[in-house]
């Protein structure tokens, strides 16, 4: 059986691995390169993995493999207090087509709920990813608008699709 927990501080090994392979498979699926997020210190993995009301990273484990992450982020800016933001999704190929995806989707969004002035949550999918925008579809989510040449990789302009679930 798989496990979704809140990920801490303990568990950064297991998180920079799987998140390094996320941005290596799929670069064009993540506005952040390999690099940037290779260069990080054990200090500053900790302190992503630290829980807060800004911030709350979940793992899908499966015995003691972390199999799958999702982070909520909260703006700390008053005026964006009302809009929480799911980032950096990423299921390994042998859990995919088993719903853990949105299993991942779906913590996000109650940890959401669980927050005093969240009214809707976001997230954004690079067009042309379309298993992610099935799932994000499938767990209510609404396509907003698409934001073109987001990001450039080896050259090339990707455009971006935002997508947003009302929580009131």
């Amino acid at each position: 059986m798989l496990l979704i927990r809140p990920l801490r501080p303990d568990d950064a090994a297991a998180y920079r691995a799987l998140r390094l392979e996320a941005l290596q498979q799929h670069p064009t699926a993540y506005v952040t390169a390999y690099e940037e997020d290779a260069a990080l210190t054990a200090e500053q993995l900790h302190k992503r993995l630290t829980p807060s009301e800004e911030a709350l990273t979940f793992g899908a484990l499966d015995g003691d493999r972390l199999v799958g992450i999702g982070t909520l982020v909260r703006p700390e800016r008053i005026r964006l207090s009302f809009r929480a933001m799911i980032v950096g999704m990423y299921v390994t190929a042998s859990h995919r087509r088993t719903g853990l995806a949105s299993r991942l989707v779906k913590t996000c969004i109650d940890r959401a709920r669980s927050l005093t002035g969240v009214e809707e949550v976001c997230l954004c999918v690079t067009v042309g990813n379309d298993a992610a925008r099935r799932t994000y579809l499938a767990c209510g989510f609404l396509p907003e608008y698409v934001e073109l040449r987001y990001f450039k990789y080896e050259g090339r302009y990707y455009d971006i699709e935002w997508l947003r679930l009302p929580l009131v």
